[in-house]
């Protein structure tokens, strides 16, 4: 071969070098570097362990993960009350908490001692969280009135102090007179246990009542009515103003045969189950991470029959405790907000 030759054959190698180089540059180093960027540590905390909240916790992390593949996401459980302290102090960047709850936090109400202002919804995972209370249809109790009235030695299951399933009892009684001091000394009895372990004692003879902040029909009552005549005490519209005011929740009503005791509209007050965050998440961590949520609804969907309706419009909107500067940004450029 000429020297021309061996020229235009190293000119052709050098050619093809720079090509792959062009090409590599276009096709692999963004998606690298964008990999890079995104290796996100975050944990999110729900409930108790096996429990509803974990199940969708875990669902939460895994649209996450599908998203942001380079993301180190783990789930732990968690308790409402306490989860709203360790987001405002950062111990863990996500959690899943009852609004409810969130404004107690937030203003620094009853079972807080101080304000954390710095609390951030994240998303709305579902917008209804009714209270509800339940009560064996042999104790002759219609109303919380009729309640106070015949001093009837409760026994009640009002889940784990601090939440606000039991802060939400609580009050409630209380606006009808009722103190935990009097069913004491009436005779009754407070577990402070959570919903599946007040049902086993419920069967076992040793309760005849529970209050509950839950989605609806709760699973576990379908099936609890299926053993016991229940009845469900409604709230009257003259407390609801107040008790909405007292625990950051909205009028609503159950829909009547949503379980097969309940012929009737039950009116009671709502909250919102939330992912929550702090105000010193990066914006650019939350924009993603609500990103791989709404790209990852059809999976969310399938987690959880509570997730089976979520949409953006849902996730975003009337929201008690302001949203994360992140989740406005994404929420905004789909439409979701204004």
């Amino acid at each position: 071969m000429n020297q021309t030759g061996k020229e235009n054959r190293l000119l052709n190698t050098v050619l093809v070098l720079l090509v792959t180089l062009i090409l590599g540059s276009v096709f692999l180093i963004p998606s690298q570097g964008l990999a890079a960027g995104k290796d996100y540590k975050i944990t999110i905390i729900g409930g108790s362990a096996g429990g509803v909240w974990s199940v969708m916790t875990e669902g939460v992390a895994e649209s996450i993960r599908r998203s942001l593949p380079d993301a180190r996401i783990t789930t732990e459980p968690g308790k409402d009350g306490p989860n709203q302290v360790m987001i405002s102090k950062n111990e863990v960047q996500i959690a899943v908490t009852n609004e409810g709850t969130s404004y107690a936090a937030v203003h620094g109400l009853e079972p807080y001692k101080s304000k954390l202002t710095n609390l951030r919804t994240l998303a709305v995972l579902n917008p209804t969280s009714p209270f509800q209370f339940f009560i064996d249809e042999k104790t002759g109790i219609k109303s919380f009135s009729d309640l106070k009235q015949k001093k009837y030695p409760l026994r009640i299951g009002l889940n784990r102090k601090g939440t606000l399933m039991e802060l939400a009892g609580k009050v409630v009684m209380e606006h009808y007179g009722i103190t935990y001091k009097d069913i004491e000394e009436w005779g009754g009895k407070l577990q402070f246990v959570p919903m599946n372990q007040a049902t086993d004692l419920w069967d076992a003879g040793q309760l005849d009542a529970t209050s509950e902040v839950m989605q609806f029909p709760a699973s576990a009552y379908l099936e609890h009515g299926m053993k016991h005549k229940l009845v469900m005490l409604p709230l009257t519209e003259d407390k609801i103003p107040g008790l909405c005011k007292a625990l950051g929740m909205t009028p609503f009503t159950i829909p009547a045969n949503t379980y097969s005791f309940q012929k009737e509209p039950y009116r009671t007050i709502n909250t919102k189950l939330t992912l929550i965050t702090s105000a010193e998440q990066p914006e650019e961590m939350i924009y993603d991470v609500v990103k791989a949520m709404n790209t990852n609804l059809d999976y969310l969907h399938k987690v959880h029959a509570n997730l089976r309706d979520l949409t953006p419009a849902i996730m975003a909107k009337d929201v008690l405790i302001d949203l994360h500067p992140g989740a406005i940004r994404y929420f905004r450029e789909i439409g979701a907000i204004k």
